[in-house]
């Protein structure tokens, strides 16, 4: 393909759609391409239009908005010697001569008399039959749909070529409307081996719209149509129609345009930066309804753009009131599989919730709010007691499947609702109930958030480590999530075994098993660079290890009954292992420092983030490290005190969250 400027480049415009990509004729550069595909339409000359159609070409052009350029495609049309107009042009002379009206009398008997046909010859008897002025797209329509009807796939392919057949598809696309040629094109989706016809149908519909013929609405529905067709090259230049009419893209059929973006390749981009510009000035009057296709057309098209959910998050939170629960659920849903979550959103949840509470009829609305909470660290007392409160209020009707969605969120975020001994009460009886209801997996995972809360379910032990519940949880959980699921529980042993004293354990074997141990690549180089330091402060490399899960470590020969408060651990906790805000630690880390302070370690704790913010300080990094060990927590009372469970607890607690110091 050659590349080539043209020039005198003619850019006049019907509307001010595009100045945004092409402000200045120094931004367009056009590249000369095949136009064999636009050509092949302008056959039937009978109609008048082939002579002007053959000067439509088919380019690329170098679009320009701001700092960001793409390549797109773009329909060119030549309207004199070395002149081209470029998308809509006041030169370009309205070629589609309005259908005369056609009596109803008339065309009844014409529908009658192709009805009354049993063969695709007898449809061609009658459409010859049909004088010039007579024949119009609505006939043809019926001529085409009986033919449709009557033949078979096969026979079909060799109708496409004969004079009868070309006869009823001009008359379609060089005089029939908007509508009828999109619902032509829309009919033919079942009819893939009539490439010729589906060619000229499309390529109608794109010089339409650069010719800004097409709505907005019908651009979207011709996108859809030629993407159900296979036509994937023609559906990318549909871009040009829908920027001309940004202004027409309103609250009523901005979702349509959304709709379009999972069909759209290259000019997906384009075509989202019109729609980012465009949603802040229609979002006030948007509709639940439409609100909800706009989002999971984000999600099929797995995109998150700030601008356009921050403004959908302002939609909720100044629409939470008129929502109902079904629409609230699709949402959420939406908000969280988009990744994306705000203080509009949460103080949306929460007013919803402290409006409704346990009046609440819809339990997976209440599973996606906690889901939301657990997805995005959201530690908020009012959303949480609330749907604490609901599982109370509720719990006679709530699916067991539910349960572990219920309760794990407020284990993740160590949060304790106001109503605690209500709650797990309920839950104890609720569970000792459905036991057998629930999945093993959801079983472990419901122990789990237990003893992340400080909770022991001594009545549940017996039936969790029992040969036969094991043997079915090692059925029905896939092998990849096996090791998870044994770790959770090897984590629940270890937890009863150091804090509660009522608990007979370890009853699990001691794994002795060499395992390689995930390290996150962030702390190693953020250990790696503090180290000189620690050494120091710890009186010498020798007072120092990095590695707890080392035979030499002294965690491994410590007298957790005499030997208290003498070693330090050193944890250090990323961004992602705090709340939201920032201010407390998810349940899992909480229970790990727990865990090492029943072991008779002092536990001293560093945020990630201030010492990679401190690296390029080496004082204040010092006066940082200097003030957090002297902060220092102290080691808690022994729950029981035996070696085993000291050396369990250490082999299941000692993370590669930052080294020991010794002191």
């Amino acid at each position: 393909m050659s590349r080539c400027m043209l020039s005198p480049l003619r850019l006049y415009r019907t509307s001010s759609g595009l100045q945004h990509y092409l402000p200045n004729l120094a931004r367009a550069c056009l590249f000369s391409s095949d136009s064999s595909s636009s050509s092949s339409s302008s056959g039937g000359g009978s109609n008048g239009n082939g002579n002007n159609k053959s000067f439509v070409r088919n380019t690329t052009i170098l679009v320009q908005q701001g700092c960001d350029i793409q390549e797109l495609p773009v329909v060119v049309r030549k309207v004199a010697e070395d002149e081209f107009v470029a998308l809509i042009s006041n030169k370009i002379i309205d070629c589609q001569p309005a259908a005369a009206a056609q009596k109803d009398t008339e065309l009844d008997e014409v529908v009658k008399a192709l009805e009354a046909c049993h063969t695709v010859q007898g449809v061609c008897l009658v459409t010859d039959g049909i004088g010039e002025e007579a024949f119009s797209p609505d006939v043809a329509v019926r001529a085409l749909e009986r033919i449709l009807k009557l033949e078979s796939l096969l026979e079909l392919k060799n109708w496409e070529d004969k004079p009868c057949f070309e006869k009823i598809i001009n008359c379609i696309v060089y005089r029939g409307r908007n509508e009828t040629v999109l619902d032509v094109m829309d009919g033919l989706r079942n009819y893939l081996e009539l490439a010729k016809t589906i060619d000229m149908l499309g390529n109608e519909l794109v010089y339409r719209c650069s010719e800004n013929k097409l709505s907005v609405e019908q651009c979207c529905e011709a996108i859809e149509s030629l993407t159900q067709c296979r036509r994937f090259e023609m559906v990318e230049k549909f871009w040009s129609g829908i920027a001309d009419q940004e202004k027409q893209i309103t609250d009523k059929n901005i979702h349509l345009v959304f709709s379009i973006l999972p069909y759209l390749k290259i000019s997906r981009r384009a075509v989202l930066n019109i729609l980012e510009r465009r949603i802040p000035s229609v979002w006030w009057q948007m509709s639940t309804g439409c609100t909800i296709d706009v989002l999971q057309s984000l999600e099929t098209c797995k995109m998150s753009p700030f601008r356009i959910t921050q403004t959908l998050a302002r939609w909720l939170n100044t629409n939470i009131h008129a929502v109902s629960e079904d629409q609230l659920e699709a949402v959420l849903e939406s908000f969280t599989n988009l990744g994306f979550s705000d203080n509009q959103i949460e103080r949306s949840i929460e007013r919803y919730v402290k409006a409704k509470g346990i009046k609440v009829v819809s339990q997976s609305l209440i599973v996606s709010i906690l889901k939301h909470c657990q997805t995005f660290r959201l530690r908020n007392p009012h959303i949480l007691n609330g749907c604490s409160e609901f599982f109370i209020a509720n719990h006679q009707n709530l699916d067991p499947g539910y349960l572990k969605a219920f309760l794990c969120p407020f284990g993740y975020l160590d949060f304790h609702p106001l109503n605690s001994n209500k709650f797990f009460e309920t839950l104890d009886m609720y569970l000792d109930l459905n036991f057998t209801k629930i999945h093993p997996n959801d079983i472990i995972h419901i122990m789990f958030c237990y003893v992340c809360l400080e909770r022991y379910p001594l009545p549940f032990v017996n039936r969790i480590f029992n040969p036969y519940f094991l043997d079915v949880l090692h059925a029905r959980t896939r092998p990849e999530r096996l090791d998870r699921v044994r770790s959770l529980l090897k984590v629940f042993d270890t937890s009863l075994t150091l804090e509660c004293p009522d608990y007979d354990g370890p009853l699990l074997p001691r794994d002795h098993s060499a395992k390689a141990v995930f390290h996150d690549g962030r702390i190693k180089r953020i250990v790696n660079y503090i180290i000189p330091e620690l050494e120091e402060l710890a009186g010498g490399p020798n007072n120092m290890t990095n590695s707890p899960s080392s035979s030499t470590s002294p965690i491994f020969s410590l007298n957790t009954a005499k030997e208290r408060n003498i070693n330090v651990a050193v944890l250090i906790h990323l961004p992602e292992y705090y709340n939201a805000s920032g201010e407390h630690l998810i349940g899992p880390q909480a229970m790990r420092i727990r865990h090492l302070r029943r072991l008779g370690l002092k536990v001293v704790t560093l945020k990630f983030d201030v010492l990679y913010k401190l690296k390029v300080h080496p004082a204040e990094l010092r006066k940082y490290l200097v003030e957090r060990l002297k902060q220092a927590l102290e080691a808690l009372p022994v729950a029981k005190g035996t070696a085993a469970a000291a050396a369990a607890a250490a082999e299941a607690s000692t993370k590669e969250d930052g080294p020991q110091t010794e002191q």
